[in-house]
């Protein structure tokens, strides 16, 4: 996940987090909070669990944020 920030300086710092990421899912998926980039941590079930959705915040260091889901 990628997200811009327009500021300058400290506050056009974006950090990543989940967003109400059921807890079932803590576990399986890893969010680095400075890249956004998301990892998979834990084999995929698709048998018991059909679609993954996922809610993405990132927000500057103003406090400003915005969400994103991802499937």
């Amino acid at each position: 996940v990628t997200a811009i920030d327009r500021d300058e300086g400290p506050n056009a710092e974006v950090k990543y987090s989940f967003f109400k990421i059921p807890e079932k899912f803590d576990k399986t998926f890893k969010l680095d909070p400075g890249s956004g980039e998301i990892e998979i941590t834990e084999k995929l079930n698709f048998e018991e669990q059909e679609l993954y959705e996922l809610d993405v915040q990132a927000r500057d260091a103003g406090g400003l944020s915005s969400h994103s889901k991802v499937l």
